[in-house]
This record gives C-alpha cells, sequence and structure tokens, in this order.
C-alpha cells in the first residue's frame, strides 16, 4: 500500500465546501469525512472495485475486458484474474450484474442464464436458473443473492409475459407497490415474496416516475432498502423468513430538488419532460458497528440544469461537478446526529465499508482530467472531533 498526501485539489476542495448548512435545527456535532489513506493500483485502464469481503481480506475489481474480474489483497496487488467463458459448454451470454463476495466465493446474476456461484480461481461450484423467463427494468446494485434460512432472496425481477400484455396499462402500475424480494427453495422450485414495498414512497404517488433502481443492505437481520431520488430509507426486521417493516428514516434535509414525475399517458416523454430535473438522491448506505453513514447529494435547480447539454459529454461532466455530496450520520437506533457534512469533491463512491470501517471511493479521472499512471482509491473515515 502507498500512503502520500492528498492532492491540493482536493484539500482546497474540501474546505471550499465545508461551511456547513444551517437549514436543519439538529443538535450540534462535529462530525467530518475525511481521506485517510489511498490504495494505488497498477492497471492499465479502467478497474472498479466492487467488493470487500473482511474474512477472506480481498477486493473484487472488474477490469477492461468484457467479462474480466480481479480478486485483489488489501494492497491492491493481483491474487487472481478470471475471465468468464463466452462460449463453450459454460458459456456465458449478457450482462453480469450485480456480483459480489460471500464466504470466500464470487456471486453473480446473469439475465435469463441465472445465478452462479465460483472460487477465486474461477471454478463453477453451484448454479441456480429461475423456473421462469423474467427481465429487469435496469441494472441492479448490492448483492446477487441473499441467503434466508434454506431459500435464497434476491430483487424481484419482472415476468416476460409482462411485456405482451395487449392492455394500455403501463406495466409500472404492476411494479410501484409490489413486494421488493423474491424467493426461491432451490429444491422444490417454490417461491413466495416479501419486503413489502414501503409505505409513503414518491413512487406511490400515482404518477409514472420510471424505475425504483432499488437498492438492498443486509446485516444480520436487518435490512435497509433504498430508492433512487428519495431521500429516505427505510429499515426492515427479518423473522421467521419474512422481511417486514420496521420504520422509515428520513435524511432531513429542507433544501434539496424534488423529483418529479408524469401522468401515465405521458409515459413516453418522461425523459424530454425531466430533462433538466436532477433531484436530490442517496448515493450509498453504510451500516457501521456504531451506526448508519449515508452519501448523498441535494440535486441541481433546473434554473441552472438548463444550462448544459446532455447530449455533450463536456455539459454532462459539468452537470456531475454540480453534484455535491453530503453525510448523513444515525445513530445505532437511526436517530439522525447530524447532516450537510460536506465530501471531497471528485470521487465515485463504492459500497465498500472495510472492517477498518474505511469508506472506499475512487479517484474520479475525468473530474480532475488526469491521466494517472495507477488507478487510485481513497480511504475515508468518519471522524467526530
Amino acid at each position: 500500500m502507498k500512503r502520500f498526501l492528498l492532492p491540493l485539489v482536493l484539500v482546497l476542495c474540501y474546505f471550499s465546501c465545508s461551511q456547513k448548512d444551517d437549514s436543519n435545527d439538529i443538535e450540534s456535532h462535529d462530525y467530518s469525512l475525511e481521506i485517510i489513506d489511498s490504495l494505488q493500483i497498477d492497471y492499465l485502464g479502467n478497474l472498479r472495485i466492487l467488493d470487500y469481503e473482511p474474512e477472506s481480506k480481498s477486493y473484487l475489481a472488474k477490469g477492461n475486458r468484457d467479462k474480466e474480474y480481479m480478486i485483489l489483497d488489501r494492497d491492491g496487488l493481483t491474487k487472481s484474474t478470471i475471465e468468464f467463458p463466452s462460449d463453450g459448454p459454460y458459456a456465458m451470454y449478457g450482462l453480469i450484474n450485480p456480483i459480489g463476495l460471500r464466504d470466500g466465493k464470487i456471486e453473480f446474476h446473469i439475465m435469463n442464464q441465472g445465478f452462479y456461484r465460483y472460487d477465486f480461481n474461477g471454478n463453477r461450484i453451484w448454479q441456480y436458473k429461475l423456473p421462469f423467463d423474467y427481465f429487469y427494468i435496469n441494472g441492479l446494485s448490492g448483492d446477487a443473492i441473499y441467503p434466508l434460512g434454506d431459500e435464497i432472496a434476491f430483487i424481484r425481477p419482472e415476468c416476460a409475459e409482462v411485456v405482451t400484455d395487449e392492455s394500455s396499462t403501463s406495466i409500472f402500475e404492476g411494479i410501484y407497490g409490489q413486494p421488493i424480494l423474491q424467493v426461491f427453495d432451490t429444491v422444490s422450485n417454490s417461491s413466495r415474496e416479501t419486503m413489502p414495498f414501503p409505505p409513503n414512497s414518491f413512487f406511490s404517488n400515482g404518477a409514472f416516475n420510471y424505475w425504483m433502481f432499488p437498492t438492498v443492505i443486509r446485516t444480520d437481520t436487518e435490512w435497509i432498502l433504498y430508492f433512487r431520488n428519495e431521500m429516505k430509507f427505510w429499515v426492515y426486521k427479518e423473522e421467521d423468513g419474512e422481511v417486514n417493516f420496521d420504520q422509515e428514516v428520513a435524511l432531513e434535509v429542507n433544501d434539496a430538488v424534488q423529483p418529479i414525475g408524469v401522468p401515465f399517458e405521458q409515459e413516453q416523454d418522461y425523459s424530454e419532460l425531466t430533462k433538466n430535473n436532477f433531484p436530490g438522491t442517496i448515493q450509498k448506505i453504510y451500516r457501521s458497528t456504531n451506526g448508519t453513514i449515508v452519501i448523498y447529494n441535494k440535486g441541481i435547480a433546473e434554473s441552472l440544469a438548463s444550462q448544459y447539454d446532455r447530449d455533450e459529454s463536456s455539459g454532462r461532466l459539468e452537470l456531475e461537478k454540480l453534484k455535491k455530496n453530503y453525510v448523513a450520520v444515525f445513530d445505532g437506533e437511526f436517530n439522525l446526529l447530524q447532516n450537510n457534512i460536506p465530501v471531497p469533491e471528485g470521487l465515485i463512491f463504492t459500497r465498500i465499508l472495510t472492517d477498518d470501517e474505511e469508506i472506499l471511493a475512487l479517484k474520479h479521472p475525468d473530474f480532475f482530467e488526469t491521466e494517472d499512471d495507477f488507478v487510485t482509491y481513497y480511504k475515508l473515515k468518519l471522524l467526530n472531533e
């Protein structure tokens, strides 16, 4: 591992946005999210660290090639490289998503092929194909599979026959309000659903809001769910194989840009009607030993967003720079301790919280417009001074 001084531009960005927002009346704390270390990975091209497993002390990373994945050690050195086959008896077609580490194995999903488990040497040790055709509206984040007793749980897919429905009803009218998780007994192929759709969601407002992009985080018997463009999340408790709603937790950010929906009859025009709507949203949630850390942004005001052309790469980059990230901190009972904590700019946050409770974030080369010899990941820690 290489330790080095934080680039001056990051330091300046950090302190330039360090003034607190006083829009919320919350008991005063003095948390800060600070870069304390880094990983410099010797890799030519794009490398995305996807997961970390404390037991094996290994990172899972995606390389340049289509199905190239790597297992890295804690110092960012390559332990093994796996290229899942695109032809032959074990060929895989389609996008691998999501993918992660569990019990020293790699678990992932491929659309309409099923769920897989491989060892770190690239050997397939388990596969399960769903007994029906299905699809997802878009990509997923989180774990591919959540063990639930003797069953497996995962984000509920849509059945293929939904798209052949000749009625004028949008498929989204059937998605909003449905349970989040599908559960299968892999021996009998019996299926059920759990984790009811959360109350008071923006996606229950009767309008077309596109997909929710649900993200599920599990810690023992506690489950957290959050959606795209919502400044809140929901906590569930697992009991007797069911995942039941427990409480709603708001970030209490009063100055975030609100999402807008459109009537279902204008569904085809959604992209055009909302092109300058960049609402606040949760980026990542981390469950630590003492509480919960939430990375979020407040969005971009429409008057500002309309000044940039999203069809141009320069316009998209400028819009990304306008999305300032903040941190909200909750205690172990999900009481809000502090929000509006500034975050260093130019970082792409991973889902990873290490066993040392360090958050891993990629230094975004496009943001800084640099060509680095290494892929750099910063380690950030929440400090309370």
